[in-house]
């Protein structure tokens, strides 16, 4: 009877942090747990974290590895999948960890070494600096539905497109009669890049771009008056946005040689 409530006693004991596995570099924890098929939100777990970590390396902003898939890890896996092509469900695929190797594409090639670029169509926004690409954010733009004008006229949501500048910013939140907008970056007329509660896998906005509250909190430290903002994908192409960069004499040489009769193929 003694060994019995003893045995129970046992397995009613909580388990330390000390007793559970570590990861190792084979996606694998100690060889004993495979990669799961899934990781989806409300997950927890050393898996949630390796992802975590695995994001926030490819530039995801997925938040602190602490294990739990909440809110900023579901914004990242969005940007991931958007990105990527990918359905927008916020649930990870064993698949997917092999699209998180190696450094996310630019979009193309621009006048400007810095900038940010917002692609409407994947609602994703980059944030460029000397030509690569340091974070990926999931955005929320014009749902193309009308609505009441300050005016009074109805008007129907749309996003402009095209190259801008930010030209103004508030360091804080503005209430406009559509709503609040935390810490706007505006880039043309009363739209701006701002942070919202609210900011879902699709189109919902009236026109401004959405992002997630701490991501604005990220970019207002990042951006600045006078930078550059190209806004394509949903009426226009990024081909027809964003102007190609003046070559330089050597790329022009190259071109010419590339065309060179030696260099064609026999006739």
């Amino acid at each position: 009877m003694k060994l019995l409530i003893l045995v129970i006693t046992l397995m009613l004991l909580p388990v330390t942090a000390a007793a559970l596995p570590s990861l190792d570099g084979d996606f694998t924890v100690d060889g004993e747990w495979p990669v799961p098929a899934l990781i989806a939100p409300g997950d927890r777990g050393p898996w949630v974290s390796e992802l975590q970590a695995a994001l926030n390396e490819a530039g995801f902003r997925a938040g602190d590895p602490d294990g739990n898939y909440g809110r900023a890890t579901l914004a990242a896996v969005y940007a991931f999948q958007k990105v990527n092509g990918l359905d927008r469900d916020g649930v990870f695929r064993a698949e997917d960890w092999s699209l998180l190797e190696g450094v996310i594409p630019l979009p193309g090639d621009a006048p400007e070494s810095t900038r940010v670029e917002v692609d409407l169509d994947k609602q994703v926004l980059f944030l460029i600096e000397e030509d690569r690409v340091e974070l990926v954010l999931p955005i929320s733009s014009a749902n193309g539905e009308t609505y009441v004008h300050s005016s009074g006229s109805i008007v129907r949501a749309v996003t402009p497109e095209g190259g801008y500048e930010f030209y103004k910013k508030v360091d804080g939140w503005r209430i406009s009669y559509l709503g609040g907008l935390y810490r706007p970056f505006y880039f043309s007329g009363g739209y701006a890049i701002h942070g919202s509660g609210s900011v879902p896998p699709y189109p919902a906005s009236h026109g401004c771009i959405r992002v997630e509250m701490w991501d604005m909190d990220y970019l207002a430290t990042e951006l600045e008056l006078g930078m550059p903002i190209y806004v394509y994908g949903a009426r226009n192409e990024r081909a027809d946005v964003v102007p190609q960069p003046p070559r330089t004499t050597a790329e022009i040489a190259a071109a010419r040689i590339d065309l060179a009769p030696s260099a064609l193929s026999p006739r």
